[in-house]
Parts: C-alpha cells; sequence; structure tokens
C-alpha cells in the first residue's frame, strides 16, 4: 500500500494545502508548532476515524471556520483508492470511500492500514492496560472486520449490565436478569479474548526476533495475553466463552455488591517483558524505547501477514528519541516500506542504503515539496 495524494482543508492550521507523497521515505521538517504532526494526524484519521491527540473532533477544525475536510488517494494492490472525510461542528461527520458515502466513520476501518509510531507509543510499553487494550483494539479492528462488530457488541453488553447492577441496589428485579446479560456477554468476550490473545502470539513471535537482531543477542522479549483464565495457543473460542460464563457466575454476588462489571476482556492486559521482568517496573527508558521499537516492527510485519501487502509507516518526531545504531535499524527494516517522518532537523537521517527520499519543508500550515532526492549516507 502507498498514500499517493493528502489533500486538507480548513484542518488544524492548513486552509488548504495538498501533498504528493514518494513511495520511499518522505521527510516533513521545519520548526516546532508548525504543523508537521497535523499532516500525520490527518493521515492517521483516515486510517482510524480517530485522532491520537483528540477525542474531540471540534479540536481539527482551523479556527473561525465551521469544518474541516481531509481527501486522501492511495493505491492498495495496485487499485486506486480514495477516502474523503468530513465534519462539520454541528457534530455531523460522514466518510465516502470510493465515492460511496458512509454514516460511519468506523466503515473505513481496514481501507487504509497505516502504523503511528510517536513518543507517546511508548506508553504502551510503560503505560496503563488501557493503552495496551487500545492497541489491541486498533490493530484487530484494520486487520479483522468482525472484531469491531465484536467489540461495539460487548461494550454495549457491558454498558446495560452495569446499569442493571447499580439499579439493582435498590430493586431486585435487576439482579434477577444479571445471568441472562452473563451468557451474552460470555459469547462476545470469549471471541474478543481468543482474537486478542491469537494476535499476542503472533506480535510475540515478530517481536522476539526484532529484539534478538537489534541487540545482537544479548536480550529476549516475551508477551504474555492476561485475562480471567489461563491462555494457550491451542484453545478454542469456546474455550473462553465457557470460562468467561464460569467465572461471572461464580462472581456475580461481588458484582452486584461493588456495582461494578470487574470480570472480563475491558479489563485485560499484556505483559512485555524484557529477559524475564516486567518493562513496566524494571526496564530502563532505554530499553523501553527498544521494546517499542521492536513492537511496531512486530506491528508492521503482523499487519503484512493477515492482509497481504505492508501498511504505511508513520513517525512523529521519534528517530529524536532513538540512539544512532537504533536509527539506523529502523531505517534498513523500512526497504520497500513508504514512510512519512516529522522531524526538526532534515539531515538527520542515517542510511547506509540508497532509498529515494521525498522532502517537504513545513511552515506556519504551508507546504514545500523539494526536489525528490536518492541519497547515500555512509
Amino acid at each position: 500500500m502507498t498514500i499517493q495524494e493528502l489533500e486538507l482543508n480548513r484542518f488544524r492550521n492548513y486552509k488548504k494545502e495538498s501533498l504528493t507523497f514518494g513511495e520511499g521515505i518522505n521527510i516533513l521538517y521545519g520548526q516546532n508548532a508548525q504543523g508537521k504532526t497535523n499532516i500525520l494526524e490527518a493521515l492517521y484519521i483516515s486510517s482510524t476515524g480517530k485522532s491520537h491527540r483528540t477525542n474531540n473532533y471540534n479540536d481539527l477544525i482551523q479556527n473561525g471556520q465551521t469544518g474541516f475536510e481531509i481527501k486522501l488517494r492511495a493505491k492498495i494492490n495496485n487499485r486506486d483508492n480514495s477516502i474523503i472525510i468530513r465534519y462539520s461542528n454541528d457534530k455531523k461527520k460522514n466518510a465516502e470511500i470510493n465515492g460511496i458515502k458512509r454514516e460511519k466513520l468506523s466503515d473505513i476501518l481496514g481501507t487504509l492500514n497505516m502504523i503511528l509510531f510517536s513518543p507517546e507509543t511508548l506508553e504502551v510499553v510503560k503505560g496503563s492496560p488501557a493503552i495496551r487494550r487500545k492497541f489491541l483494539d486498533i490493530l484487530l479492528c484494520q486487520t479483522n472486520r468482525q472484531y469491531l462488530h465484536l467489540l461495539k457488541r460487548y461494550n454495549s453488553l457491558i454498558k446495560n449490565k452495569s446499569i442493571a447492577l447499580k439499579k439493582g441496589q435498590s430493586d431486585k428485579k435487576y439482579e434477577e436478569i444479571i445471568p441472562v446479560w452473563n451468557e451474552h456477554i460470555s459469547v462476545y468476550g470469549g471471541k474478543i479474548v481468543y482474537l486478542r490473545n491469537s494476535a499476542v502470539n503472533k506480535l510475540k513471535k515478530y517481536m522476539k526476533n526484532e529484539i534478538h537482531k537489534i541487540t545482537d543477542g544479548a536480550e529476549s522479549s516475551e508477551l504474555i495475553y492476561k485475562t480471567f483464565c489461563e491462555t494457550n495457543e491451542e484453545n478454542d473460542e469456546k474455550y473462553y466463552e465457557n470460562q468467561l460464563l464460569k467465572r461471572l457466575n461464580e462472581g456475580m454476588q461481588k458484582e452486584i455488591s461493588i456495582s461494578q462489571c470487574i470480570f472480563g476482556p475491558h479489563r485485560d492486559d499484556f505483559e512485555i517483558l524484557l529477559n524475564g521482568m516486567n518493562s513496566r517496573q524494571y526496564c530502563s527508558q532505554g530499553q523501553q524505547r527498544t521494546l517499542a521499537l521492536s513492537l511496531i516492527l512486530a506491528e508492521l510485519f503482523y499487519i503484512e501477514e493477515i492482509k497481504g501487502e505492508k501498511p504505511v509507516l508513520l513517525l512523529d518526531d521519534v528517530l529524536s528519541e532513538l540512539d544512532l545504531k537504533r536509527q539506523e535499524y529502523l531505517l534498513k527494516g523500512l526497504s520497500n516500506v513508504q514512510t512519512i517522518i516529522t522531524a526538526t532537523d532534515e539531515t538527520r537521517f542515517i542510511s547506509k542504503d540508497q532509498r529515494t527520499i521525498k522532502k517537504f519543508h513545513i511552515e506556519n500550515g504551508k507546504v514545500i515539496p523539494e526536489v525528490e532526492k536518492r541519497i547515500n549516507i555512509d
């Protein structure tokens, strides 16, 4: 997959700008607060329907305007594709995929596959379980259309059961319907855990390989999915469904007493270990960066395995977070991957391979493209 052109209208600090990307490395450079990350944000929205910086679409509208529009053209499996996203401040969102209007932005999931690597990606390694669940959910929504439906249905069931648990404190008739909610929750929850655990096991294999290569075999990594029961690669959906239903029924009185849904995949996590130690507690910042880098590369290989094509990689000011060895490893690993990079310094790129690099100078919401070059920096 390659992005060919992006057009922004009234988006963030861009009134009307367009960029035509190269198939190799694309560098967006300029001083801070000029709009470099805004371009990556627009690309990420075109892939997921969500911003990685805000949950409020009104934040994306240029000052003094009433809405924004993002247009994107891409080539997927040698076929031309287009996505248009429109939003107005009366809360109306809509999208067009190849000229067909869609009322739900979530319909674009899986059309364009992009991976964002930003300083915030470190939070997947060192942050809360909710951040890691979100990481898995976005990955699975991009690669499995069924997963989004399962997740929406499960979250709806949990919301309704939570209401019943609260009302059950004063009205016992709500307690009587909890077993019914549990049966439905176990069906959808079991499928979600199965798919998440399968994804973690695939990521684990790729990540182990990347850590081994980055550290010249000095360190090893492990990913372990943590849920309401023991996990195993041989376990099927029915196993997790039965285990969740058992746990829900056994813990029913506890949930009723505290009026909370405490069992299910909405409370799950996955541990990231380096040399057998939990990365959140025992790793240095340098080790955490190495884990984040290897996880992003594992995600890239995972998407390629599932979708049959490489995703586009968006790097938001992350090379400054990596030492020269890891910068070199990352850029060498991105052969045949379209990459869009933001940086303050256009010259901070090390590559012993000849790569096609296209540069764009970003200044105060204006894009100034430069001549495409092939460079060889030793």
